[in-house]
Order: structure tokens, then sequence, then C-alpha cells
């Protein structure tokens, strides 16, 4: 089977998976983690503090920070749609060039440092430690085919949670301002219309999958 078919097999089983119940959306919290990562990143860039990650099982999660100033409090709320898109960005050039065990092992370590430092609910830690126990299970057995097939898949899961979330942000926007989450966020301090966040989240998002599409092809 070609590198183009499984590619398009993964993404079909990326928008198949959250509707199994129980462990279906298990995968789709790596961009739900990296997406929490964001914020917390940017507010130790800008100087605020980070108090606690909670990652769900439903695959929400929620970061909690603290910053000095409106501006801070806007690079903050902007950061977690971008950062994970870039990290399904990353994920999928580390795939094509030989990375991809350093996929892995790079996931691995963030949520370990993330475990370590922010996550404080239990469904958290737990998926932590359970998705970690996968990389190092196959890091360790060291079968190459497992590793490539096992890092596309993980780059197909956040690259499309990006695309999904996105939109269901937007739809959210429109709907219900209010329950926009980021956009939200940044319309109450901004003022700008959750709408319009909602919209550049998404745009930059399809921008990254038509540069995905141009490395993969």
């Amino acid at each position: 089977m070609s590198g183009n078919i499984i590619l398009i097999v993964f993404v079909v089983v990326a928008l198949l998976l959250p509707r199994i119940p129980v462990v279906g959306k298990f995968f789709n919290i790596i961009n739900t983690g990296l997406h929490e990562l964001g914020h917390a990143l940017t507010a130790l860039f800008v100087g605020g503090e980070v108090h606690k990650i909670e990652l769900f099982k439903d695959t929400s999660g929620t970061t909690v920070t603290q910053t000095k100033h409106k501006w801070q409090a806007v690079l903050v709320s902007l950061a977690g749609y971008p950062f994970a898109a870039s990290v399904a960005w990353l994920a999928f050039y580390l795939v094509q060039n030989g990375g991809s065990t350093g996929l892995l092992a790079g996931l691995s370590v963030l949520f370990v440092v993330m475990l370590v430092m922010w996550i404080r609910n239990w469904y958290g830690a737990l998926w932590v430690l359970l998705f970690c126990a996968i990389n190092v299970f196959l890091i360790y057995y060291d079968n190459a085919e497992f590793i490539r097939y096992t890092a596309m898949f993980y780059a197909v899961m956040i690259l499309t949670e990006s695309v999904v979330s996105s939109v269901v942000l937007v739809v959210l926007s429109f709907k219900d301002s209010s329950r926009a989450g980021d956009a939200t966020n940044l319309e109450k301090i901004t003022h700008v219309p959750a709408a319009i966040w909602s919209l550049l989240f998404l745009a930059y998002t399809l921008w990254v999958v038509y540069r995905v599409v141009v490395m993969v092809m």
C-alpha cells in the first residue's frame, strides 16, 4: 500500500474514530494537549504564570494562566489553535524526513513535562501515562515500520482535529459567541467579534493543511 493511500486511510480513521465509545477520542486528546501547551508556553514567554492544565475525556481542555497586561492575555488566547496546527505541520515534516522516532519521543517528552509542571486532573495524568507508555513500547521494540505508521497516524490525528475543532469554533462563534472558547475570550478583551477570531484560526489551519498537502504529494 502506497504512502498516500495509507495517509487517506488514516484521515478517514481520524474522522471516524471519535464516534467509537470510550476509547474513540483517546488520540484526539493529542491535539487538545498541544493546544493547551500553546497557551501555557505563550503565557510563560510573555512573562505570565501557568497555574494548571486539565485534559478531559471528551477531548476538551483548560489552561489557567495569569498575565498582567491586556496584550499578554491576547497573545495567550491566540496561541492555542495556531500552535497545535503548527505542530501538526512539524509532525508531517518529521515523518517525511525520517524523524518518526523523534516525533514519538518528542511528543512523549512534551506531555511528561506538562504532567510534572501543570496537569492537575486525574484523567489528564492517566492519559499522559498511557500515551507515553505506547510510545515507549514502540521505541523500545524498534520496529521502523510500526513507528513510521504510528507517527503518521499521530500527525494525521493532530491536523484533522485542528481542522475539526476550528470548524466547530466557527459554528459556535456564529450561533452563540459566548460559548466559542478562545474566540470568546478574545472578543471580551479586544471587542472584536468572536466570529472574526474563529475565522482567522480556521484560515491559518487550512493554510497549514495546504502546506502539508504540498509537502506529502
